[in-house]
């Protein structure tokens, strides 16, 4: 199905825009950066091509594992949890050699936080603000260490409070809208479940009623088109021929000694009599003609395109394949038919056409049975 086949292939689309946007504000952020050094506000020795550089070949390396589809085979095919530690360790460097904009470029903090946001859940966004105040205050014990005398504690505390209180704030807006979003999936989930099982309701009530509606118009013993059928369609081939004057013809079959059959073998050979003929015909005509079981063991046969001469051609074919045959074992028996045909005119009605139809085939008993008479 396609469904299937191009629902990876989206999500993996998506999760490629998602990593070119990553990429995007890293080369947004560099660039403030080399701003921010030439006008004094980082320090002149900050290793920004190293910095940058590292973090883009890693970035770029996630990037051709999420469009390769290798990173599908692991549990978060994102690589959300990666991608913000690369993002947390550069904004803790990019820290380091700030000046005055230390409080600034924290914010930036956030902007990683911001990428977890739709793909983690709480607990996981916790270990990442875990994670930013390990490496904030890793960088500010280090600096206090290296140069106390140039460490405003108090300053590096109020940092750390706005930090905190942020961080606490993405996750418990992070988690509220993971489990928003958890909650719009599953609801979509469901309707999909819903809506294929419609599907499958409605498939099985149009087979169900494709088959009545097979039922309704076919004999239950041969699987001809029964009576009530056949008198429909013949009304509008008759209709037909009427306007465009083309050729129709109407066939009266008539099983000889059908009674007879029934009274000495049984009605269960009648039925086999009646089944076996049915599937003569159905191999023997013609792909566009219309046969059905008119009633008991007289059946009808309307041919709508060909001469009289094909026509009859077709109903003696039809008649050598029933003689043919043999039923009931040995010695058992065989069994003939006779056929009234009648072509349409002009003037014709169903009922003229049918008369004279069997006007034919009751000529065609009188004369001896097992042979076609043309009306």
């Amino acid at each position: 199905m396609p469904h299937h086949s191009t629902a990876p292939d989206h999500r993996r689309t998506l999760r490629l825009r998602r990593q070119q946007m990553a990429i995007y504000s890293y080369l947004l952020v560099w660039g403030g950066v080399m701003l921010g050094i030439e006008i004094g506000y980082f320090d002149p020795y900050t290793p920004h091509w190293w910095l940058f550089g590292t973090t883009l070949a890693a970035n770029g390396a996630i990037f051709l594992l999420i469009r390769s589809g290798l990173s599908e085979r692991l549990n978060d095919p994102s690589l959300t949890i990666p991608q913000m530690m690369i993002g947390i360790i550069l904004i803790t460097a990019l820290l380091h050699y700030s000046r005055e904009l230390r409080g600034g470029i924290m914010a930036i903090y956030f902007m990683a936080m911001t990428f977890g946001v739709f793909a983690l859940p709480r607990q996981r966004m916790m270990l990442m603000a875990l994670f930013v105040i390990g490496c904030f205050i890793t960088l500010e014990v280090w600096e206090y260490l290296d140069a106390p005398e140039s460490k405003i504690i108090s300053l590096s505390i109020g940092h750390f409070g706005i930090l905190a209180m942020g961080l606490a704030w993405f996750v418990y807006v992070g988690g509220h809208i993971h489990n928003l979003q958890q909650r719009s999936n599953e609801q979509r989930s469901s309707l999909q479940a819903q809506q294929r099982h419609l599907e499958r309701v409605n498939q099985q009530l149009h087979d169900a009623m494709a088959r009545l509606e097979e039922v309704a118009i076919r004999d239950s013993l041969t699987g001809l088109f029964n009576r009530r059928h056949f008198m429909e369609r013949i009304e509008e081939e008759l209709a037909r021929s009427d306007r465009h004057q083309t050729p129709l013809h109407l066939a009266l079959i008539d099983l000889d000694h059908f009674k007879q059959i029934n009274d000495t073998w049984g009605h269960q050979a009648g039925d086999q009599v009646l089944a076996r003929f049915a599937e003569t015909a159905r191999s023997t005509l013609r792909r566009a003609d219309l046969v059905a079981r008119y009633g008991g063991e007289e059946f009808v046969i309307l041919f709508t395109d060909g001469s009289p001469e094909d026509i009859r051609h077709v109903l003696e074919r039809l008649r050598s394949a029933l003689s043919a045959l043999h039923f009931n074992g040995r010695p058992g028996f065989s069994v003939t038919l006779s056929a009234g045909l009648a072509s349409w005119r002009p003037d014709d009605t169903v009922d003229s056409l049918f008369q004279r139809a069997d006007d034919a085939l009751y000529r065609a008993k009188e004369t001896g049975r097992n042979r076609l008479v043309e009306a």
